[in-house]
């Protein structure tokens, strides 16, 4: 069955997706539980393992995007 471009949107928001813009939702929305606010490398590394995603792999502007993220959360 296939999805609706809605469908894919929002499971793309909430971080179900691989695409790039995924991992970076999905690790946004994990790290935006932590009640650190500031967020140092050990914790990144840590959220990354726990969300399946490899922390070596964010350039950047992946991480200025995840920070954004995390501001609207």
């Amino acid at each position: 069955m296939p999805f609706e471009p809605w469908q894919l949107a929002a499971m793309e928001e909430y971080g179900y997706t691989d695409t790039k813009e995924g991992l970076i939702n999905r690790l946004a929305r994990y790290l935006a539980k932590s009640p650190n606010h500031d967020i140092d490398e050990a914790e990144f590394r840590a959220a990354c393992a726990a969300c399946d995603v490899d922390a070596d792999s964010f350039t950047q502007s992946d991480l200025d995007a995840i920070n954004e993220k995390l501001e609207e959360l």
